[in-house]
């Protein structure tokens, strides 16, 4: 009886002894999964998209960057790289590029050959996007030089580059898979961005980087803008009117025009004239209809399912812009059909519209708006 006894401690004591390996083993890899991917690539070589000679990237932002430009790649066979360089030495910037093209095989693993390069001199300061055959759909000539000459030089005189360029990469991902979805370049957006200033360049451009971020300068609105962004009679209006607001990139969120959570929430973030370019890029031009009940609307687009829907409130003196509302209602997906998931729950607007939402294979998405779904490689 003392044995078996013994034979049961023993018994427990080697579960325990598996539970807490285990439980050991699955915190230690989940707290260092960026460090392990890190070294798996590095060792095969298999999904190195970073190429850091200067030291542009923080050490611990590289796993991150790799990770990001490989779920690119498995998602659309499109293979991105960002390299940094001190100095092109005795060739110019774009002899470095269509070098380092060839020696790092740069789009030699897609089933199509496609591949990007973004390659930056931080001596010249010069910087260049060499576009790869096949790809002239994905990256027409006017999106390629509003990425060279006007966006990228907000955040190239900045001290943070490093989210600079995630933001970058966000904008070709997002490009890539309205490129997928068969949408084309809408060149209308880059007009209403610039407005007055010139563009021109094709794709495979470059150009020297200064140090413009108008919106890091915390710009005031002026009195006569600040009664121009108030409530507005219709959503429509205070939509459009919310779309002006980014363009002419005065990051000062105390307007009439939102919401007082909106105007508190907004006003503690971190914002650049990149990242409301950013919006532009995706909302711009696009259809979309406005559900209107009683003193809450719902807006959706119909001819892009990329982008996530908004709220609008009605006050005593009008409609506002809810953006407070939408943060947590649209959780963005990586690697499905879809880029966004409904996710609201008890709030009033998923009360008020609970019959605009439906489920298309476990995605919670806003019927009638635009569902098409992404093709899922492999």
């Amino acid at each position: 009886m003392n044995d078996g006894r013994s034979r049961f401690l023993n018994v427990r004591v080697v579960v325990l002894i598996v539970i807490l390996v285990s439980v050991t083993y699955y915190g230690y890899t989940k707290k260092f999964k960026g460090y392990f991917y890190s070294l798996k690539c590095e060792k095969f070589n298999s999904c190195l998209h970073i190429h850091d000679e200067a030291g542009v990237i923080p050490a611990a932002d590289r796993p991150k960057f790799d990770q990001y430009l490989d779920w690119i790649f498995k998602e659309s066979d499109i293979d991105l790289h960002l390299a940094f360089v001190k100095g092109t030495g005795s060739k110019t910037i774009e002899e470095l590029a269509l070098e380092k093209v060839q020696k790092l095989n740069i789009g030699g693993k897609s089933k199509e050959e496609r591949g990007v390069l973004m390659l930056y001199d931080t001596q010249t300061r010069r910087f260049r996007i060499e576009v790869g055959y096949g790809l002239e759909e994905y990256f027409p000539d006017a999106f390629v030089s509003y990425l060279i000459h006007f966006h990228t030089r907000h955040y190239f005189g900045t001290n943070d580059l490093s989210l600079g360029f995630r933001l970058l990469l966000r904008i070709m991902q997002h490009r890539i898979r309205q490129a997928i979805l068969g949408d084309a370049f809408d060149p209308r957006v880059v007009e209403f961005i610039n407005k007055d200033r010139y563009l021109s360049g094709g794709a495979g451009v470059s150009a020297v980087m200064d140090n413009e971020d108008r919106l890091q300068r915390n710009e005031k609105l002026t009195a006569e803008e600040r009664r121009y962004f108030k409530h507005q009679g219709s959503p429509e209006e205070a939509y459009l009117r919310y779309l002006e607001w980014l363009q002419l990139g005065k990051f000062d969120t105390h307007i009439e025009l939102f919401t007082n959570n909106t105007q508190g929430y907004m006003s503690n973030l971190q914002m650049s004239k990149a990242y409301f370019e950013y919006i532009l890029l995706q909302e711009y031009g696009r259809e979309f209809k406005i559900d209107v009940r009683d003193e809450l609307a719902l807006l959706y687009f119909t001819n892009d399912p990329l982008v996530t829907p908004h709220f609008l409130v009605k006050g005593k003196n009008g409609w506002q812009m809810d953006i407070m509302a939408e943060i947590g209602k649209s959780i963005n997906r990586v690697g499905g059909v879809f880029t966004w998931d409904y996710r609201g729950t008890n709030d009033k607007y998923t009360k008020r519209f609970a019959d605009k939402f439906v489920n298309i294979r476990n995605y919670i998405r806003i019927k009638y708006g635009d569902n098409r779904m992404l093709p899922i490689r492999g």
